[in-house]
């Protein structure tokens, strides 16, 4: 069930604003999932991040629950770190636990999720029918965050 939003989410330089919440599409095992704006102290706009709310199988063995993305102009300045902390209050309102996945190449992600205090839990190749194999991702590293 999507809940209401916190008024002030932050963390270190960043904030996040509420955008929308997307709709799921249960034919394709997608959920539906809160988006929000990823700003910087200035109030630029750096990024994104994701809150998926459900737990089909393309959740908990590919996408993951929350999914981030940060301009390639403000990459390295750990705002996908602090999206992460800053979202942590509202992800508590859901889950007191979430499954992170990230590629096998992308180092800078499995840094974070590390960072975060998140636990490996293992490696899977991405199942031919998941939508994440139609984009080409073959494999994902899974890891558990426990609040």
């Amino acid at each position: 069930m999507l809940t209401g939003i916190p008024a002030d989410l932050g963390s270190g330089p960043v904030r996040l604003r509420f955008e929308r919440i997307v709709p799921g599409d249960p034919l394709l095992g997608l959920v539906p999932f809160y988006r929000f704006k990823v700003l910087d102290t200035n109030g630029d706009e750096v990024g994104h991040i994701n809150l998926r709310i459900g737990a089909t199988r393309h959740v908990t063995m590919t996408a993951g629950h929350i999914g981030y993305e940060i301009l390639p102009e403000y990459r390295g300045a750990s705002y996908s770190y602090h999206a992460c902390l800053a979202m942590a209050p509202f992800i508590r309102l859901h889950y007191d636990r979430v499954i992170l996945t990230v590629d096998p190449e992308n180092a800078p992600s499995m840094r974070i999720i590390e960072k975060l205090g998140a636990k490996f839990i293992n490696e899977t190749e991405v199942p031919i029918d998941d939508p994440a194999y139609a984009k080409g991702a073959r494999r994902k590293r899974r890891y558990e965050w426990v609040f």
